[in-house]
This record gives structure tokens, C-alpha cells and sequence, in this order.
């Protein structure tokens, strides 16, 4: 189907997931360095194998989750105060494993390991590692994806 300007119509699912998956980049130091933080603390929760989704993913849903709260506490003085704790924990429960093993073992949870380890491998060169790492964030999303259906 063609939009009105004759350019292909994008299905609003993929015009979501996208927005979702690539944030705005952050625009002051203090929004870097806010980022930069929450990345760290995420790789550490994929070091000890206890991320259900790539690194990417997680930052991904964990900044649209944030700022859509920030936006409804700040336009709505009469929304739930303990919205940012609901919404905290379900992002958590999404995005993390109640333990070192994931829910359902296999590739993917594997391959979302080895990912935050990735780094710290000198057996690669760089090439081969950026390729590695695109892989295993195949393997994981692909898992993801066919979980949702």
C-alpha cells in the first residue's frame, strides 16, 4: 500500500518497534552520562547471565518505559504515584531472569551470555568479534521473536 506521497505505507507495528528499539540520542552530557551508567549497569546484568534480551533491547525498552512515566507523572497530577514502581517492575520482569539460568535454556539465552562477554575475549580481532556479536544478536532476537508468536 502507497501513502499519499506515493513512498510505501510502513505498518504503525514496525513504525512502534523501531521507535522502541532506537532511542533518540541523548543530547546533553548529563543525559550521556545518565546513559552511559544505565548501559553498564545492563552489561552487567547480561555478564552474569540474567538478561532475558540483548543488551540493545534492554536499554531500548528501559528508555521508552522511563520516559513514557516521566511524561504521564508530569502531565497528569492526578496519575498513581506508584506508577513508576509498577512500570519498574514490569520492565524488570520483562527483561531480566530470576536466575543465572534462563526460563528456557537454550541458544538464545546462550547467545545473550556470550554477548556481554564478547569484549573480553582476545582469541578474536575486532573484525571478527563485531561479527560474532552479530550473530549471537541473531540468534536472540530471533528466539524473542518467536516466542511472541
Amino acid at each position: 500500500m502507497r501513502s499519499s506521497h506515493g513512498r510505501p505505507r510502513e505498518n504503525v507495528h514496525e513504525r512502534s518497534r523501531r521507535a522502541v528499539e532506537q532511542p533518540p540520542e541523548p543530547r546533553s552530557p548529563a543525559a550521556e552520562a545518565a546513559f552511559a551508567m544505565l548501559a553498564e549497569r545492563i552489561h552487567r546484568v547480561a555478564e552474569a547471565g540474567r538478561l532475558r534480551v540483548p543488551e540493545e533491547r534492554a536499554m531500548a525498552v528501559l528508555h521508552a518505559a522511563g520516559r513514557g512515566v516521566t511524561l504521564t507523572l508530569i502531565g497528569d497530577p492526578k496519575a498513581d504515584p506508584d506508577l513508576s514502581v509498577t512500570a519498574r517492575e514490569a520492565v524488570l520482569a520483562a527483561i531480566t531472569t530470576d536466575a543465572p539460568a534462563a526460563p528456557e535454556p537454550g541458544p538464545a539465552a546462550a547467545a545473550v551470555t556470550l554477548r556481554a562477554l564478547l569484549s573480553e575475549t582476545a582469541a578474536l580481532t575486532e573484525p571478527e568479534r563485531a561479527l560474532m556479536a552479530e550473530w549471537l544478536d541473531r540468534i536472540a532476537e530471533r528466539a524473542r521473536t518467536q516466542r511472541q508468536r
